[in-house]
């Protein structure tokens, strides 16, 4: 009897199969990348094929009961299609919204469609391939255990020079859970958030002069600002920063006159909207982000820059400096690689005296690691994004710069040619913002990563990296 209750329906594989076809159409499959992975005779293969298209009507899938068609490749002739054998197993890959699919299918049959069918179908050829799916539409982010690389030499798929962090570390202060009281900062020594050449600026218009100054010292590509809006929920009563995109600003070529800033409305915002928490208007705080070239080589300067909307016209923005231009503050650090939970940066002298603070200096790597194990820091994450031609649309919706909360939970001593050095630590995000000073529009409030929970711009990077090497795999 408890055979019977446990025994497989005979329906169960129709409904995966037909199951996988409405994923597919709700999918918008028109096309994927195919590999051949067994063959007839059930040995199993890796023969690429390349891409291959499917056939559609009205551009909705075309399917006859639990099976799809598929249209030989192209430039391939009638006589040199791959995979024409009856019960052969093929890998489809394809993506949707940026996000990589996979799917496999048997080949049953090659059929030919009559000229009555063939009306309204696309691709208009004759000659397909009747396939049945064997296994359910896979979602292949894997986004809580891939890592990409930063670092050259270092494991992981390598994601610069399209993408990469420079990262800022602050060390926290050991105290009670972040939720409930605002860490307390360690600052470096002689950190100075205020520039030098900043409060040399005795008035507003030699700060938006200097403004003008480090924006044409830098290459086209980067004579841009972020712009951040801080916005008020009116149930929470919390602030946050709303990622308005970058724009150009305007006016760089001439002789800045005045203490006005002026920028094209970035895309985000939709002035006629007035409902959208992004409009911008009259007397709204913004922060703008820009960078500028640093004296050594590699090491470029974060600003931030409080300002408030003077003027919001249809594509043109009129701002007014609310304050000092300010310099992101932290130790700058490398970054190995990183993942949807954490991180693996490099370490470096400067940085262990940091993390010891005038302390005593233990005697073995390990003592080391053991007394930095459950050290918290506040890190500063500023992505450098550089995507081009066909990876433009790959690019990550992420602000120019955003903090989070780690802990570092390990420590890896160098094997190699730096034996008995501490080569790496791993920081486990532990945090994120939950509020921001109207002033300032620093974080005042944290609240908990929990273990479901994941920080929604790694999230993001995660989703556009993974598109990403999707299409460059093809």
């Amino acid at each position: 009897m408890l055979a019977r209750m446990f025994k497989r329906s005979g329906t169960s594989q129709p409904q995966e199969k037909r199951s996988a076809l409405n994923r597919l159409s709700k999918l918008g499959l028109r096309s994927a990348l195919c590999t051949r992975i067994r063959s007839a005779d059930g040995r199993a293969i890796s023969d690429e094929v390349g891409p291959v298209s499917f056939y559609r009507r009205g551009n909705q899938l075309f399917t006859r009961g639990d099976a799809l068609f598929l249209a030989p490749p192209d430039g391939l002739p009638e006589e040199g299609i791959p995979f024409s054998a009856k019960g052969e197993v093929l890998n489809f890959r394809f993506y949707h919204e940026r996000t990589p699919y996979s799917l496999d299918c048997e080949v049953v049959q090659r059929v030919r469609f009559s000229d009555k069918l063939l009306g309204g179908m696309k691709p208009r050829q004759s000659v397909a391939y009747k396939v049945v799916p064997v296994t359910t539409v896979k979602k292949n982010e894997r986004r809580s255990t891939l890592r990409f690389a930063q670092l050259r030499g270092v494991p992981g798929p390598q994601v610069s020079p399209s993408f990469r962090f420079d990262l800022f570390v602050e060390r926290m202060k050991p105290s009670g859970s972040p939720h409930q009281e605002a860490p307390e900062i360690i600052h470096l020594p002689g950190d100075e958030i205020i520039p030098m050449e900043v409060q040399d600026c005795t008035t507003p218009e030699e700060m938006v002069s200097l403004f003008h100054r480090t924006l044409n010292a830098n290459p086209i590509h980067m004579q841009k600002v972020h712009v951040s809006k801080a916005w008020r929920d009116s149930r929470s009563g919390a602030v946050d920063l709303l990622d308005l995109g970058y724009t150009p600003v305007l006016g760089l070529r001439g002789k800045p006159t005045g203490s006005q800033i002026h920028l094209r409305c970035p895309i985000a915002v939709d002035v006629r909207d007035r409902k959208s928490p992004e409009r911008l208007k009259e007397g709204d705080a913004i922060a703008l982000r820009y960078v500028g070239r640093g004296l050594i080589a590699g090491q470029d300067i974060h600003y931030k820059w409080i300002c408030r909307v003077q003027r919001c016209g249809l594509e043109n923005l009129v701002v007014r400096a609310k304050g000092p231009i300010q310099r992101q503050p932290g130790l700058p650090v490398l970054v190995r690689d990183f993942g949807l939970k954490g991180i693996s940066i490099q370490n470096s002298p400067v940085l262990e005296r940091y993390f010891l603070n005038e302390g005593p200096i233990p005697n073995t790597p390990e003592e080391m690691i053991e007394k930095f194990e459950g050290m918290g820091l506040l890190l500063h994450f500023c992505p450098r994004m550089h995507f081009i031609n066909d990876l433009e649309s790959y690019c990550p919706s992420v602000p120019a710069s955003f903090s989070v909360l780690g802990e570092i939970t390990r420590g890896r001593v160098d094997p190699g040619k730096d034996e008995g050095r501490i080569n790496e630590f791993g920081v486990e995000f532990k945090y994120d913002p939950a509020d921001f000073g109207w002033e300032n529009l620093d974080v005042i409030a944290w609240e908990p990563l929990r273990s479901l929970r994941e920080n929604r711009h790694f999230k993001e990077i995660h989703r556009a990296l993974n598109a990403m090497l999707a299409y460059t795999d093809r």
